[in-house]
């Protein structure tokens, strides 16, 4: 490659403005110790930048999510860095179910329909409307990722149907792993808060009291990036628990 090329290249790389225009200002001494910490500095600094320029392209504050756990399998698995893009009610890929002017907000899925399981794994849900759909045991709608209030975590599951209404959606998801619909918890009702800070009983155990608003919904899954992000989830996930299962006295190896 011609050194000019070369020359010229080099000006798309970053830390290349770091080397010329602050390293000669911050540590006019060539220090090694403080030439680190000021590249450490701006590799966190070029991170969220890049972050943060990758969701203003793809409509997101969260265009790149990890996969925790294996409510996904087949079709993600634990480690794999999901990229997502923001997603309207209109361009979401599933059935859609019309509901008129009612406002569903605070509605449980047992306020609105009936579910059955059906031979091959298949959940069928009857809504109280007239409508009913078939859930597949693995679906081919979107993944989506959405925060879940009543546990306080993002969850990255398939959206099964989407209901409109009262001028806006609403979603119901699904593990491809798991049997039932992360909104299948039985009657629903308010109380106190729990030990875990929900002010919901559930007759079940679920991931979702009440129908996903779109506006807990962060985006689709547009590109699966497989096991990259098993390294952020051994250094600050496995290993801490580790450490701390091991001073409970319950390490087992």
């Amino acid at each position: 490659m011609p050194s000019s090329l070369r020359d010229k290249l080099k000006w798309l790389d970053p830390f290349t403005y770091v080397d010329v225009f602050v390293l000669p200002k911050v540590n006019p001494y060539n220090k090694e110790w403080l030439n680190w910490v000021v590249y450490i500095v701006f590799a966190f600094l070029f991170a969220f930048i890049a972050y943060s320029l990758l969701g203003f392209l793809l409509g997101t504050p969260s265009p790149l999510v990890i996969v925790v756990s294996g409510s996904m399998e087949p079709t993600l698995y634990r480690g794999d860095v999901a990229v997502l893009q923001g997603v309207s009610g209109e361009g979401l890929n599933v059935p859609l179910i019309e509901w008129g002017a009612q406002d569903i907000s605070n509605a449980s899925l047992a306020d609105l329909a009936a579910l059955s399981m059906e031979g091959g794994g298949e959940t069928k849900i009857a809504f109280k409307n007239g409508q009913s759909i078939l859930v597949p045991r693995i679906g081919t709608g979107d993944i989506v990722v959405y925060f879940a209030p009543h546990k306080g975590i993002e969850i990255i599951h398939r959206a099964v149907a989407k209901v409109h209404a009262n001028g806006k959606y609403y979603v119901l998801t699904k593990g491809d792993n798991n049997w039932a619909l992360d909104q299948d918890c039985g009657v629903v009702s308010s109380g106190l808060p729990t030990i875990q800070g929900s002010p919901f009983f559930t007759q079940k155990p679920c991931a979702s009291p009440h129908l996903v608003g779109l506006d807990q919904v962060k985006g689709r899954v547009v590109l699966r990036v497989p096991w990259i992000g098993n390294i952020k989830l051994l250094l600050l996930d496995d290993v801490p628990s580790l450490i701390v299962s091991c001073m409970r006295g319950s390490c087992a190896v």
